[in-house]
């Protein structure tokens, strides 16, 4: 995730999902390619794979993560093509933030989560990262602009 906004009173982080915007990328180039190479009406088809790529490109998935100090409140949206689904939660009721550690056939994947009083459990992300520095920098942030509990890594 990337900081997109960090003040005083707000901090705004973002993740837009690598895989798709690789794919939006690799499309965008392919039709680039065929419209310098080939002639009409081939070059058509590089036109096409140059919009399908501006489509992914304004449709892909999106993450927001905003912690807001002023109102007590986190929110995270997740943003799919054309669906959107929002949880707010209290800031206050944060006890800790923790860095998820799973293993997968080998792998180690790394996961922001953050533990409310309640007992209940949230992650930042819907998806899990290889970069454990990245993922443990982004946990103290968050934990230094919440002023909360340790960090730990769970198995």
């Amino acid at each position: 995730m990337k900081v997109i906004e960090h003040t005083p009173a707000l901090l705004v982080l973002q993740e837009r999902l690598l895989g798709i915007r690789l794919f939006g990328g690799a499309t965008a180039l392919l039709g680039f390619m065929i419209f310098i190479i080939f002639e009409f009406p081939f070059d058509l088809f590089g036109c096409f794979c140059i919009a399908i790529a501006a489509l992914i490109s304004t449709l892909s998935p999106l993450e927001i993560c905003t912690f807001d100090k002023s109102d007590n409140v986190v929110v995270l949206e997740k943003r799919r093509w054309f669906s959107s689904q929002i949880r707010r939660y209290c800031m206050t009721q944060i006890e800790t933030i923790h860095v998820e550690e799973k293993a997968w056939l080998g792998t180690n994947f790394y996961q922001v989560r953050l533990n409310f009083v309640s007992g209940h459990r949230s992650t930042l992300t819907q998806f899990a990262t290889t970069d454990r520095i990245a993922q443990h920098s982004l946990a103290e942030r968050i934990r230094d602009f919440l002023e909360v509990g340790c960090l730990t890594t769970i198995s």
